[in-house]
């Protein structure tokens, strides 16, 4: 009996575990896509030698960040993750921090000419999408009234919004999330933090392929 209440107390500690892990890793992975997206910004726009050295420190001490997030808080159970193309294009952006936003939004000012629409609640980004007819969706999956994972599942059984294309962009980067996904209908998926360049990529391979 004894024996059988340590296993039992063993299993609800590697739960526990694997709980924080995922946590910890969802937590950091969130501001430390802020940190490195907008430095990567700086990195490309800035043209003063003494100013860039200095973004170069960020990014360098972000990315040591990053590598053991991925590392020692990866997923217990495996796995961490043409330049007018997009001329006229319409973006969705369903996302509810106000600072992944504007990151992205300006980011996608690399491409003269997209237009990128907010939606904070996942409830509204479906209004919006039938709405507006967006040429790229891109979604996050911590929304404050539903899952992204179910503003997927809508968006792909709805005739008028299945065809298009949806980036996930999440601090989630659990191997069974990513391929749960993936195999839902979503694009691409990036996981948080990801790297300007990329994004941009996604978005001018899909634009590429859907002209």
């Amino acid at each position: 009996m004894a024996r059988e209440e340590l296993v039992v107390t063993q299993a609800d500690a590697k739960r526990e575990k694997e709980a924080l892990f995922a946590r910890l890793n969802h937590e950091l992975r969130t501001p430390l896509n802020e940190i490195l997206g907008f430095a990567e910004l700086l990195d490309m726009e800035l043209s003063n030698r003494g100013d860039n050295d200095n973004v170069q420190q960020i990014l360098r001490a972000g990315r040591r960040l990053l590598d053991f997030i991925s590392e020692d808080l990866a997923d217990p159970r495996g796995g961490a993750q043409p330049p007018d193309a997009g001329a006229g294009r319409t973006v969705l952006y369903i996302e509810d921090t106000k600072a992944n936003f504007t990151l992205v939004q300006r980011i996608l000012q690399q491409r003269p000419g997209v237009r990128l629409v907010e939606a904070a609640k996942g409830e509204l980004g479906l209004s919006l999408a039938l709405g507006c007819s967006p040429d790229i969706i891109l979604l996050d999956l911590n929304l404050p009234d539903i899952h992204g994972s179910e503003v997927l599942r809508r968006l792909k059984e709805c005739p008028e919004t299945q065809a298009i294309p949806v980036v996930i962009i999440s601090a989630d980067a659990s191997s069974n999330r990513i391929e749960s996904l993936l195999a839902g209908g979503a694009r691409n998926y990036l996981t948080k933090p990801f790297r300007p360049r990329n994004l941009l990529a996604v978005f001018d391979e899909i634009c590429e392929s859907t002209r």
